[in-house]
């Protein structure tokens, strides 16, 4: 509230965050529950009735191709996508955790509040850690960073997004996952409102 117009800053680092979250969080899912886990239980069952040294590993290397393959690890075009939208999100994330500290920093510089302190005075010191704070975030530019990290993420992920549908035909589990990223039409709406984009080179 005492931040003035970069609460609406704020607000957006926050639904960036949640966007980049749920992002995160349905590819973990989908990679562990849904392409390693049963893989993994097919490998154990396969391996039971192994008679060789050469069965084991040929099952083994068999588990590794699928495995692979399903986490689109050999998919060029879907690993190019993936790789530029974990390094948006990882810079983000160093970005956004170097000014938090930055931040905590500056809050304690604020000169210690005598005890039985007028309100007068709590006020004042507030006043002052907050313009600090809005200094530094002003000087980091940190309205115009999240608007450039939130373009840039949208943009490569809508391109992950009509990716996944192009190949979904040919292999379910790449359905699943698309279904799980877009579970409300949230972005095919968007690609169907916004006008085209040139993928950014975040990654190259």
């Amino acid at each position: 509230k005492r931040l003035g117009s970069l609460g609406g800053a704020l607000a957006a680092s926050h639904t960036l965050r949640q966007r980049m979250l749920h992002f995160l969080h349905n590819m973990e899912h989908y990679m562990m529950l849904e392409v390693l886990e049963p893989n993994w239980h097919v490998l154990m069952l396969r391996l039971r009735g192994a008679q060789s040294v050469d069965e084991l590993i040929s099952l083994h290397a068999s588990f590794l191709d699928r495995s692979l393959k399903e986490c689109m690890l050999r998919d060029a075009p879907l690993l190019k996508l993936l790789a530029k939208l974990l390094t948006i999100c990882v810079i983000y994330a160093d970005q956004t955790r170097s000014l938090s500290a930055a931040i905590t920093a500056a809050v304690g510089e604020a000169p210690p509040l005598r005890a039985g302190a007028p309100h007068e005075e709590r006020a004042a010191v507030r006043r002052e850690t907050c313009r600090r704070v809005e200094q530094l975030i002003s000087d980091r530019r940190y309205a115009r960073n999240v608007e450039t990290f939130g373009q840039k993420f949208d943009d490569e992920l809508l391109a992950l997004l009509a990716e996944l549908r192009k190949q979904a035909h040919r292999e379910w589990n790449l359905a699943h996952l698309l279904a799980r990223l877009d579970f409300n039409h949230f972005w095919r709406q968007k690609q169907a409102t916004a006008p085209a984009a040139a993928p950014s080179a975040v990654g190259e």
